[in-house]
């Protein structure tokens, strides 16, 4: 509906003010005390965009000088007939378009187009906001991407987190949708790994607690170099002969990494996140990178730099990319180019999204700039999304340091409160574990979702583990809540054509189910998903409160009120599932 109301008003404005036509204006849920569905602030950006234009040759004003208001107005003329089946449709099943200070339309749906929606959400149950006809595409979805011999910490719940949430809405709108990790187990930091392990490093302690004792290791290398900075040279030389085929750093190396696919790819139980489709570390790509440093040399884009080889970006504001560093040893940038050519040409994909933080930021335009001159990349084929740097309250977490709080923690912590919660207010409630684990996980994933993914976080435990008030748990007990007022009604006359709704709490809900399909396109930033599904949560249980349902002995009442409530539970299921959050139906 909120595309259908832009090429309305995009098709106004091109009749009327085509020098204007290239405007970019919004259309957005109206507030509440408007009334109305959806609002635009079309006209006061085009009072700005006409005020700067010259006027049309001999016309004495083409809409220069015009205020924000005489704007809409004219725009309003051109688009109040609009209405959501034909021009023959009755008054009532037309859409309403009114003016409002500052210069604001509104528009307010025909309940033809509110109900139609109703029973759509009804009809299609989980499948209700996915694209009627999906693209033709082969899409790869990376993230989590957490470096081997490295225990994990909620730092790395970020990129599980959304990536999981964006690889489940893309599969929405994409017929093919893949995911890979793209675990790190290449790089100069397993030479410095191989240095220390061969200094300090004790077999049989080892391998009793394999990632928690070469993180030792790695902490305490990093340490001597803080006094010794000719370690980290050391370092480097190792990981060049493990480039060149040392055995002996091979072998090493391999068991790093044997111990830490172990470990790692619990994620997926551990946070309930999709199961990964490909695991292609960096380490996969050691065969191809020659292939690509080949091609940038025939295409003249590789050059010598005090003994790298780089590819120079000055041109395009963008610095210096090295390829291969002065002591030969391969950089992430030229694993990157490898990485993208083969899943672009081996396995088909037509666009790749990276889940990476803001850290990598200029890495990946790099990258795609070098791809753009290789004539492998354009607009669309590759994105980087972005999010912010999860911190803790005394500063950032380091490895390195050793200052984290491992993922391990964090859940078992939450699940315990979950536990404790449930055997205070329902302790003979069935298959109790499973929806504490699910509460659990929830709050968990909602309390970084519901950031703005570009935000940075700061992580404490009280905001981490909260089950109340704008919360993952808060939106899972509306849900339950609506399902067992439903149990407790029987069977349900949702697909009755025949609604009769006389509450104004009832057309404000309704209202708000047809905004979840452009909220769910909008679920690059999930923030926008969470906002959506808590108003709504909120307006359901207010609605339970103040209407009756169980009690309407009326069936001509009962039924739509039921069927409204059961629309919503579907909407906070099929939400929550894209958030990678259980919707338990008892709580």
């Amino acid at each position: 509906m909120k595309d259908q109301i832009r090429k309305q008003i995009q098709s106004a404005i091109s009749k009327l003010y085509p020098e204007a036509a290239d405007i970019d204006f919004t259309v957005e849920a109206a507030p509440e005390a408007t009334g109305a569905d959806y609002a635009s602030n079309v006209a006061m950006v085009l009072a700005k965009k006409l005020a700067r234009l010259p006027a049309p040759e001999g016309a004495a004003d083409g809409g220069q000088g015009m205020k924000p208001m005489d704007v809409a107005s004219v725009i309003l003329n051109e688009v109040k007939d609009l209405d959501s089946s034909s021009p023959s449709a009755p008054q009532n099943d037309k859409m309403s378009v009114t003016v409002a200070a500052p210069g604001f339309l509104n528009f307010t749906l025909p309940e033809d187009t509110l109900h139609k929606n109703l029973r759509e959400i009804i009809q299609q149950g989980e499948v209700y906001g996915a694209l009627p006809s999906k693209r033709q595409e082969k899409v790869l979805v990376e993230y989590f991407q957490p470096n081997i011999a490295k225990p994990l910490h909620v730092g790395h719940m970020r990129s599980a987190i959304i990536g999981d949430c964006l690889y489940r809405t893309e599969k929405l709108f994409s017929e093919t949708v893949e995911s890979d990790t793209h675990m790190g187990d290449w790089g100069t930091q397993f030479g410095l790994l191989l240095y220390a392990y061969r200094q300090w490093g004790d077999d049989a302690v080892i391998e009793k607690d394999p990632i928690n004792e070469l993180n030792k290791l790695y902490v305490r290398i990093n340490e001597e170099i803080e006094a010794k900075p000719e370690l980290r040279e050391a370092g480097k030389a190792e990981f060049v002969k493990l480039e060149q085929g040392d055995k002996e750093n091979r072998e090493l190396w391999q068991k790093f990494v044997d111990w830490s696919m172990e470990r790692f790819l619990r994620i997926n139980d551990l946070l309930d996140i999709s199961k990964f489709d490909h695991h292609w570390p960096e380490s996969f790509y050691e065969d191809k990178m020659p292939a690509v440093l080949d091609r940038l040399k025939k295409e003249k884009l590789l050059v010598e730099s005090e003994g790298a080889q780089i590819v120079d970006l000055d041109s395009y504001k963008l610095g210096t990319a090295v390829i291969v560093k002065s002591d030969r040893g391969t950089t992430y940038l030229l694993r990157d180019l490898a990485t993208y050519l083969y899943r672009k040409h081996e396995q088909g994909f037509a666009r790749q999204v990276y889940v990476v933080d803001n850290r990598q930021s200029h890495h990946f335009k790099q990258l795609f700039k070098i791809l753009e001159l290789l004539g492998e990349w354009k607009a669309g084929e590759g994105a980087h999304v972005e999010f912010g740097f999860m911190s803790l309250p005394e500063g950032a977490m380091s490895t390195r340091k050793g200052n984290v709080i491992e993922l391990d923690e964090v859940v078992t912590k939450a699940v315990e409160k979950a536990k404790t919660i449930i055997a205070e207010k329902n302790p003979d409630l069935r298959d109790s574990d499973k929806v504490a684990r699910d509460v659990a996980i929830g709050a968990l994933k909602y309390f970084d979702l519901s950031h703005n993914r570009k935000s940075d976080i700061v992580f404490t435990w009280d905001k981490a583990l909260s089950f109340e008030g704008n919360t993952g748990p808060y939106l899972q007990y509306t849900h339950a809540r609506l399902k067992s007022i439903l149990r407790k009604a029987g069977k349900s006359s949702g697909s009755n054509p025949g609604y009769k709704f006389d509450h104004q709490i009832e057309r404000q809900i309704l209202g708000m189910l047809t905004q979840y399909a452009w909220k769910v396109e909008a679920s690059g930033m999930p923030n926008i998903l969470t906002d959506y599904l808590y108003d709504l949560a909120t307006k359901a249980n207010q609605y339970y409160q103040e209407v009756r349902v169980l009690q309407e002995a009326d069936e001509k009442l009962r039924a739509p009120r039921l069927a409204l409530l059961l629309a919503v539970s579907q909407v906070l299921k099929n939400g929550l599932y894209l958030l990678g959050i259980a919707a338990p139906e008892e709580m």
